[in-house]
């Protein structure tokens, strides 16, 4: 093959007729919209994002984005699966814990992963026979950095490492990249009351001083989009992926320094009303703290520059999602407690 007959900055070919077309589960959820965001901006791609709900809000703002269908698909029903993979070059394969929270039990079902599962690799295994499908990207969860310790494993951990083991079972390594992120820096501004970073507090789940690497969900998006741009590069490997390497104490100093009027302190959410709360974060946490997510952020670095990803920082997330929503909200609050002067006439 020549050059030419390259698509620009990729290692896949050009293609001569249409686009090949990528295949998104759960598009709907952070990282599914990261995903697509990503392949549409890349352009050498046609995406097909599956949801439940085709008509939800945010299927209908994926419909809009370039070189996106939207099509309605169900990680419970196979079948539904396999119409919705018919014909693509690649598949984004995400599967989540996450159902009603119950209690005792939390959110987290790790049943319902394991279903979801097994139903998106059986589909995978027989689109491939057909022929069309080269390329399977899985988004799983980070490894140990020292998995020799004898430590609890979170349930909606275990789940996805099993998900990983029914992959090889089905012979589909040879296709298959395996990306595996840490915690997400969304984690540390949510909704919910108390949980949010505010001027006096930065919220997390483990001890100040022990180390946590975190990524930003949208650099899932940057990595899947490489990872199709650069078969040669991915496939059959896995990926353990962060962006950042700190302790509680140096993240808050980030923010600190960024917003200089502040002084704002890190907050370790107590243990027991985790548990409370959901009892497997409560089991992640002391998970962290002992073993520590394994991602060599340093080789990730070279990867990155030679297939043209530039890795979000901390800061750099920070800036964008947290405090130029905080001078947005303070700037609007002002102009309504000081409106424009009108001259009287």
């Amino acid at each position: 093959m020549s050059e030419s007959e390259k698509a620009p900055g990729s290692d896949f070919p050009a293609p001569k007729t249409s686009k090949p077309l990528i295949a998104v589960t759960m598009a709907t959820s952070r990282q599914g919209r990261a995903v697509v965001n990503h392949l549409s901006e890349n352009g050498c791609f046609r995406v097909r994002a599956i949801t439940r709900d085709p008509s939800c809000e945010e299927a209908e703002k994926l419909s809009k984005l370039a070189n996106v269908e939207v099509f309605k698909g169900n990680l419970l029903d196979k079948n539904s699966l396999k119409k919705c993979f018919k014909d693509a070059y690649g598949i984004f394969g995400n599967t989540t814990p996450t159902k009603g929270w119950m209690i005792f039990r939390g959110s987290m079902d790790k049943k319902y992963e394991l279903a979801q599962g097994r139903n998106l690799i059986q589909a995978v295994k027989e689109v491939s026979k057909e022929g069309a499908l080269k390329q399977f990207v899985f988004s799983s969860v980070c490894k140990a950095k020292d998995p020799l310790k004898n430590v609890p494993i979170p349930g909606h951990f275990s789940s996805k490492w099993m998900i990983e083991d029914f992959i090889e079972l089905n012979d589909l390594k040879s296709i298959t990249t395996i990306f595996r992120p840490v915690s997400y820096f969304e984690n540390f501004n949510t909704d919910i009351p108390g949980l949010q970073i505010d001027e006096t507090s930065f919220p997390g789940i483990i001890k100040e001083n022990k180390i946590w690497q975190t990524i930003a969900v949208d650099d899932i998006g940057l990595w899947t989009s490489a990872a199709f741009n650069y078969p040669k590069k991915f496939i059959g490997k896995a990926f353990n992926i962060a962006g950042e390497e700190m302790t509680g104490s140096q993240m808050v100093n980030i923010f600190n320094n960024l917003n200089k009027r502040k002084n704002t302190k890190y907050f370790m959410l107590p243990r027991s009303i985790i548990r409370l709360i959901e009892h497997d974060i409560a089991v992640m946490a002391n998970w962290i703290e002992c073993t520590g997510y394994g991602a060599d952020i340093s080789n990730l670095k070279t990867l990155a520059s030679e297939v043209g990803i530039k890795m979000t920082s901390l800061s750099e997330w920070l800036q964008e999602n947290y405090l130029k929503k905080e001078r947005l909200k303070k700037d609007k609050n002002l102009s309504i407690a000081w409106p424009k002067f009108q001259p009287t006439i």
